[in-house]
């Protein structure tokens, strides 16, 4: 008889113990704080001069040395906006007027999230396609690192995107068949200008 109770009392013993650890597993559980989804925004220097309020700080001689092109190649236009770069630039096709091409750059309002958005999508793609961006469009990282510069070619555009402001620099050099006389190789050579160009302007407005 002795002996059932002893068994009886063990079993109930080890049923308590069981039902104890479960509760304390179960309160453990419970405490754990719940881990929280972010979405990390990349961080920049201070470029408010460039996409908050520039103005056209860039003169004929300094755009000559960073095109590489003679100073007597560029002369300069009056623009109705201060937000504006207008230039004439010899050498690369006449122009409708004979004059040349026509350089812009200029402040584009926009948004964080549609930079945000169109920089993702230009990655994406460049990361996805076979043969890089459609239609010769491209983004590359900056020299100075934190920015994008997105070109399209056959636009004749090449834009400085940063997630972190409301706002984008584009600079335009026409399109090839807007512009009498310039080749094919003339185009390219302008891409690539206006690509020194825009790391420039990251570089020189960096803070």
């Amino acid at each position: 008889m002795k002996k059932h109770i002893t068994l009886i009392f063990v079993i109930l013993l080890s049923v308590a113990c069981k039902e104890e650890t479960n509760k304390e597993t179960n309160q453990t559980v419970k405490s754990e704080p719940k881990q929280e989804v972010t979405t990390q925004i990349n961080s920049s220097a201070d470029y408010s001069s460039l996409f908050k309020n520039y103005t056209c700080d860039v003169s004929v001689t300094e755009l000559a040395k960073v095109l590489q092109i003679p100073d007597s190649d560029i002369s300069a236009q009056t623009s109705n906006s201060p937000n504006e770069c207008l230039f004439k630039i010899k050498g690369f096709g006449e122009g409708h007027d004979n004059t040349g091409t026509t350089l812009r750059l200029m402040l584009v309002p926009s948004s964080k999230g549609q930079s945000k958005k169109e920089i993702a999508n230009l990655l994406k793609d460049k990361a996805e396609l076979s043969s890089g961006i459609l239609m010769g469009r491209d983004i590359v990282l900056a020299d100075a690192g934190d920015c994008y510069i997105a070109s399209q070619p056959r636009r004749g555009t090449v834009r400085i995107l940063n997630e972190n402001y409301d706002s984008f620099i584009v600079i335009t050099y026409q399109t090839k068949a807007s512009v009498q006389g310039r080749t094919e190789e003339q185009h390219d050579e302008l891409k690539i200008m206006s690509n020194d160009l825009a790391n420039y302007l990251v570089t020189t407005h960096k803070k």
